[in-house]
């Protein structure tokens, strides 16, 4: 009995029997390609909230830069903002008020900001802070 052969480049060569072959490879490689996927998905979702945190606190600092504007205000703001993502569970804003400048902080726990790999982000707090110089 004749085995098959192929010819490649030129060159005749035997076929294996290479049967699962292709399971053996794609059950060794599937776990990293899922791993890298859903990894990059986490590291977006945490720098969405570290942006939507950043913007929250300019917003709750320059509320208070306007004359007038209260420190209860300026935290308010900041949590609206937050929330307007989904964000304002756990999330806290600090006001601090110097005669030349007002600085914000917005913090939210990593936790609150993932879609489903929290191993790898729980524990951590994103804080995002602003100084503004007042009018």
């Amino acid at each position: 009995m004749k085995s098959a052969r192929r010819i490649f480049n030129g060159i005749s060569r035997p076929v294996e029997n290479r049967k699962g072959a292709l399971t053996v490879e794609f059950a060794i490689v599937a776990p990293l390609i899922f791993l890298l996927f859903l990894g990059g998905l986490e590291m977006t979702a945490l720098n969405f909230a570290r942006q939507t945190a950043g913007i929250a606190s300019y917003e709750a600092a320059r509320k208070l830069i306007i004359p007038g504007g209260t420190t209860a205000q300026a935290q308010t703001e900041g949590l609206r903002q937050m929330s307007l993502v989904g964000l304002g569970t756990g999330a806290s804003v600090t006001v601090v008020d110097s005669s030349l400048t007002v600085t914000a902080t917005v913090s939210v726990p990593a936790a609150n900001c993932t879609w489903g790999l929290m191993r790898f982000s729980s524990g951590y707090t994103l804080r995002q802070s602003c100084t503004l110089t007042k009018e």
